[in-house]
Parts: structure tokens; C-alpha cells; sequence
């Protein structure tokens, strides 16, 4: 399989907001994701939505965040569909997003994820993410606490 990164646009909202439907990651709305479209370059806070698409398929999507003021760069969520996993899609996406809060100016990345999502946990690692806390009971349905990962990025 191939894929292919990229940043989200007004035409893949449709798309985007079906693949959501089905994800583990939080759930936005279509508003949410058109103010991400939308930002204005005068507010603190950047946001980008990166796709992934896989056999042209959009397979996977990420939304990274950094905030001007700040150090630290975030990923809100990343979700790849479970006949793309294992396949390449879900890094090239943490890189797409370490990438991007790099030339937004960040010099660390951070994200939790739920303590029980293995899988999750050694792709994170494998970026160079490490465990720097924990925040109890902080995912429901299941009740999980979630680990706190950051890794640098290149100045």
C-alpha cells in the first residue's frame, strides 16, 4: 500500500467528518474542523488538520495545534482506519505533525493516549515520545487513565 500526507481542505470535510464517525478520536464537528480551515494568522492559537490517505483513500487524518506563546506544540488527535494500520500511515502522519509544529515554531510535541492502547504507545516511542506523566481516570467509556507523552523537535 502507499500514502500520502497532506493538509486538510474545504472539498475533504465530507469525507473527513464519515471517517470521524467511526474513530476512536474525539469527535468534532464539521464547524470545528472549518474553523481550522478558517483560522485567522492574528490568533495565539495555530491548528492544523493533516489527511492520510491510503490506495487514495482518505484512511487517516491528524489535528496539531501550537499555541504562539508557548514552547510546546499539540497533537489533539490522530486517528488511522483500522485497514491502514501497521502500514506506515499512522507515522507518516506523527511526522507530518512533528513537522508542522516544528516550522510553527515549537521545540517540544506533546499528547496523551490511553494507557491501555499498546500499539499507540510504540509509535509514539518509535518518534522519540517519552512518558512524562499521567492523568488519572481522564478517558470514559471505558474509565482509563492516559499517558502523558513529549518528544523535542529540531530547532
Amino acid at each position: 500500500m502507499s500514502f500520502t500526507i497532506r493538509t486538510m481542505a474545504a472539498e475533504d470535510l465530507d469525507q473527513l467528518l464519515a471517517l470521524a464517525a467511526d474513530a476512536e478520536a474525539p469527535q468534532w464537528s464539521r464547524l470545528d474542523y472549518e474553523r481550522i480551515l478558517r483560522a485567522d494568522p492574528s490568533n495565539p492559537l495555530l491548528r492544523s488538520g493533516l489527511l492520510g490517505f491510503c490506495d487514495r483513500a482518505l484512511s487517516g487524518f491528524a489535528v496539531v495545534s501550537c499555541l504562539r506563546h508557548e514552547t510546546a506544540a499539540e497533537v489533539e488527535g490522530l486517528f488511522v482506519d483500522r485497514a491502514c494500520r501497521r502500514q506506515g500511515l499512522g507515522g507518516g502522519l506523527v511526522a507530518a505533525c512533528m513537522a508542522w509544529a516544528a516550522a510553527a515554531g515549537a521545540s517540544a510535541i506533546r499528547l496523551e493516549v490511553r494507557a491501555s492502547n499498546s500499539a499507540a504507545l510504540a509509535l509514539y516511542q518509535h518518534h522519540g515520545f517519552t512518558a512524562v506523566g499521567i492523568r488519572r481516570a481522564y478517558y470514559s467509556v471505558p474509565v482509563e487513565d492516559a499517558v502523558l507523552l513529549q518528544a523535542p523537535l529540531p530547532l
